[in-house]
């Protein structure tokens, strides 16, 4: 019978970590800047994620001119203006969060190329080869800023620069190729301010052993109440950074 592993990372300290960490959106320190060390693991870590198939549909640009960085920044808060049009038309609101990112050192861009759906057999091209490829870039994006927090760094995810107006504009600055598909970008530095544990759902209310229990389905009330309550809908959820209203 074969030896088991040893586990190389104590598992209650891996779990502690994952709690911990946060998007940080109060702001990142200008004046310190990453080692090329510190981003060679943060890059290892996300080359090392799981992709299916193996595709490993990733690519990663990584922004550190302060000049180019103030240009994206300036381009997520232009981008803005349709979301704060939605958000005041539906919900009677006109504010979003801001570009609390603004000042770190380092963006990590995450593209993605969908024609690594060659790598899949032809029925896992044809049925699930978009969730393939997004499951990747997740687990690319969620294993930086594991790493990142390993090391004392705090991270955020622009999920924003997949939007048509911004993801065709960073395509045009940074020359990336149109096969590409903008995922994320990945803020990383050091924060101003910890950021705020935020809440968690009780284990027992969505484990299901065996089966479903449909005692535990959500009802469409409770789910409005707890995004009026606990998700970043709530009015007194501490986003960070500084707001944009119009």
């Amino acid at each position: 019978m074969p030896e088991l592993r040893s586990a190389a990372v104590k598992p209650q300290d891996l779990l502690d970590m994952m709690r911990h960490r946060r998007s940080s959106r109060t702001g990142f320190l200008e004046d310190r800047d990453l080692s090329d060390d510190q981003l060679k693991l943060l890059l290892e870590a996300a080359r090392a994620a799981p992709s299916g198939g193996n595709a490993q549909p990733w690519e990663f640009i990584v922004i550190r001119d302060k000049d180019m960085r103030m240009r994206i920044a300036d381009l997520y808060k232009h981008q803005l203006r349709d979301k704060l049009e939605l958000e005041r038309a539906i919900r009677g609101t006109s504010s979003v969060s801001g570009v609390g990112w603004r000042n770190a050192p380092v963006l990590i861009l995450v593209l993605g190329d969908p024609r690594t759906s060659l790598c899949f057999p032809l029925r896992t091209a044809e049925d699930k080869a978009d969730s393939h490829f997004f499951t990747g870039l997740a687990n690319a994006t969620l294993q930086i800023m594991l790493m990142a927090e390993s090391m004392g760094l705090s991270t955020q995810y622009v999920s924003d620069a997949a939007s048509p107006y911004f993801s065709l504009m960073l395509k045009h600055l940074l020359d990336i190729p149109q096969e590409l598909r903008v995922y994320h970008i990945i803020p990383v530095g050091y924060s101003e301010v910890a950021a705020t544990p935020k809440s968690r759902r009780a284990l027992e209310s969505m484990v299901h052993y065996e089966r479903y229990d449909p005692g535990k389905l959500r009802s469409l009330d409770y789910l409005r109440k707890f995004a009026n309550e606990d998700s970043i809908q709530a009015k007194d959820y501490d986003r960070g950074g500084e707001r944009i209203r119009e």
